[in-house]
């Protein structure tokens, strides 16, 4: 299935989408890097169509899909979660709801040593 997001920048400072991907393992997409890389001032937006994997019956709802953009925003990479609830129409086409969106710097974890 070839799936689209409309991706807005709600925020001031310019947005630069560099990555995007669906990793459910029902509704899945492998990352796909961005060239170019669309740039978002305040208010813009892109359209991101991506090939979909996914066969279910019609009906079927997924929980928790998430669309997983890389960006950079302030200079810094981040990530952004959009968690997804995807339903099967009666056709066995999928649409989606976003639930909620989350968002984390990239590097903001990492291993600690045990003592």
């Amino acid at each position: 299935w070839l799936c689209t997001w409309r991706i807005q920048n709600l925020g001031q400072e310019p947005l630069q989408l560099l990555a995007v991907g669906l990793p459910h393992s029902r509704f899945r997409s492998q990352e796909q890097e961005l060239s170019p890389a669309p740039r978002l001032l305040r208010g813009e937006s892109a359209r991101l169509a991506l090939a979909v994997a996914c066969d279910e019956p019609a009906g079927t709802v997924l929980e928790n899909a998430f669309l997983i953009l890389r960006v950079l925003w302030r200079a810094r990479p981040w990530r952004i979660f959009a968690r997804l609830r995807v339903v099967f129409d009666q056709h066995g086409g999928p649409e989606t709801g976003t639930e909620v969106v989350t968002t984390q710097p990239v590097g903001f974890s990492g291993r600690i040593p045990c003592q």
